[in-house]
């Protein structure tokens, strides 16, 4: 009789280990489908918008965004590249890389090294700003031409 009370026991035993290990199991899948990966898959597009278009924002609030176009307006292209690298860095967290372009005239990157349109160009993931400013046209007429700001996370080429 005491046989069987053991036995009973003995299965009743093995029944909630096999439960608890399937529910471990599942938990656990669960567990690495929410993981970190996900995570930045759903925001981090999201976060490098928001990082783009508040940078330009921020550019127009301190009034940089006028100064840089009134050198590029100008032909100081050099100065407009310095003083748009600067603010960029500044603003920008050190992991995301940019592209700046103002329409056909002015193109500046992180730095000056030479590889920057390689890697702009194997970038999976961009999020892109646009503004829009005048530029003197045909017959004094005002042209609209877009300031876009592309950015991307990615490491910082080094200078030749």
């Amino acid at each position: 009789m005491s046989f069987r009370k053991d036995r009973r026991g003995f299965i009743f035993s093995l029944d909630a280990t096999l439960a608890m290990l399937i529910v471990l199991i599942v938990m656990a899948g669960v567990a690495r489908m929410a993981g970190p990966e996900l995570v930045y898959g759903q925001h981090g597009y999201l976060r490098l918008e928001r990082y783009a278009n508040d940078t330009l924002e921020v550019m127009q609030l301190r009034g940089k965004m006028d100064l840089i176009v009134n050198y590029v307006k100008q032909e100081y292209s050099e100065n407009a590249e310095n003083l748009t690298r600067s603010e960029l860095r500044k603003i920008l967290p050190t992991e995301v890389q940019f592209k700046f372009v103002v329409g056909d005239r002015l193109t500046v990157y992180p730095s000056d090294a030479a590889d920057w349109d390689t890697t702009f160009s194997n970038v999976e993931e961009i999020a892109v700003a646009t503004r829009m400013t005048t530029f003197p046209g045909n017959q004094n007429e005002e042209a609209f031409e877009p300031i876009t700001l592309y950015v991307w996370r990615g490491p910082t080429l080094e200078e030749d």
